[in-house]
């Protein structure tokens, strides 16, 4: 059997899995009520953007939008279609593995192309409005962008097997070089050398991929990221039913690397209420992905509260409230369901609604905290302006 035909069956495979959990997220009352909505707000405010820029952008230099790019550089992976299974024939048949690697790159790089594309008619509206800035320089600016995403996924793609405190140090020093070349391209263009510096770009990560894609010592890797990959796009859709699950996918670990590494009480009065708190405080804050997560939506909402008219600035906090609420409930239900004891009491004793809303209160109420005082502060400079 060929590899293109195994890659092809897997990717088939992979789209059913995300269809039934879309079908199973997107309910009619979802679709009516939000979507159609939200579809039919979004296409009137693009016609919008070409007729005028909105208010929000009034003053704002297109430098920052170009700043909003270099942050989505580092969105995107390399699919590998690795399975567990696979390791049965690596031995035999590496030829075939080495070719469902490959192809699972140029199907990754199409998607991001596609990714870039949409962006560049999404920007193209606003950015047509800054007279300083012509549409060849946007163009040569979009392609640079494109190629460090390329880039980015191959390096996070070698990165990935290492230690943490490794990777950050090796993660700080990249982002600031980058940082530093995105700062000097956006503010100081040069068409002729941005060009240059996206084709080195290009070619590393050509070359990254050929020494990458050939070799299998990084085969449990590569199903471990699959497997997160698998998912990753669809972990928002699970907090709109809170009857759908998703188990986590994560490196097995035992301690925090700061965190309770020489694990205390965090409650002196011992009750069934705080012993299931401490649980899920510690669970919750030993995981950095939880953090990630954590103040990567409350961040993402200030910045689309800052961005805004003021009466979507309160709508957006309200509704924030409750997703997060709703997400932390999930997050509590998930952890204690992991204990076999815990699971029996779950949503039967009165000790587990109270810690759960012991824990609600220590999670969302500060992140709902930091919201409103975006929301307040964004509001001010909104009027004063």
């Amino acid at each position: 059997m060929r590899g293109s035909t195994i890659w092809w069956r897997r990717l088939k495979q992979d789209w059913l899995y995300q269809f039934n959990i879309i079908r199973t997220v997107f309910d009619w009352t979802i679709i009516v009520y939000l979507l159609i909505p939200f579809l039919a707000f979004l296409g009137i405010t693009y016609y919008s953007w070409w007729n005028s820029l909105p208010d929000w952008l009034e003053g704002v230099p297109y430098e920052v939008l170009f700043l909003f790019c270099f942050l989505l550089c580092w969105q995107g992976t390399i699919r590998t279609f690795m399975e567990e299974a696979d390791q049965l024939t690596l031995l035999q048949f590496s030829e075939i593995m080495t070719e469902i690697r490959y192809i699972g790159v140029i199907y990754s790089w199409i998607l991001l192309l596609l990714k870039w594309l949409l962006l560049f008619v999404w920007l193209y509206p606003l950015l047509n409005h800054y007279d300083n800035l012509t549409f060849y320089q946007l163009l040569v600016t979009s392609v640079f962008f494109l190629s460090l995403n390329l880039f980015l996924t191959t390096y996070k793609q070698a990165v990935y097997k290492f230690g943490f405190w490794k990777k950050l140090i090796i993660d700080l020093v990249v982002t600031f070089f980058i940082l530093i070349l995105c700062f000097a391209i956006i503010f100081k263009p040069i068409n002729p050398l941005i060009i240059g510096i996206a084709l080195i770009f290009f070619c590393l990560s050509l070359w990254q991929v050929k020494e990458y894609q050939s070799q299998i010592k990084t085969f449990y890797d590569d199903v471990e990221k699959e497997q997160k990959n698998k998912v990753k796009y669809i972990k928002f859709m699970f907090t709109v039913n809170p009857e759908v699950t998703m188990p986590h996918v994560k490196k097995q670990k035992k301690r925090s690397w700061i965190l309770w590494r020489k694990s205390a009480r965090i409650f002196q009065k011992r009750s069934p209420e705080n012993g299931v708190t401490e649980l899920f405080m510690k669970s919750f804050l030993r995981d950095i992905g939880n953090l990630l997560q954590y103040f990567q939506v409350i961040s993402v909402t200030s910045f689309i509260i800052f961005t805004t008219p003021i009466w979507i600035k309160w709508l957006v906090t309200i509704v924030f409230y409750f997703f997060f609420r709703e997400w932390i409930v999930l997050m509590f239900k998930e952890i204690v369901k992991q204990n076999p004891y815990l699971s029996v009491d779950y949503g039967e004793k009165d000790y587990m609604f109270i810690a759960q809303k012991k824990c609600e209160n220590r999670f969302v109420y500060p992140g709902v905290c930091i919201v409103i005082l975006v929301a307040s502060l964004s509001t001010v400079f909104t009027i004063l302006l």
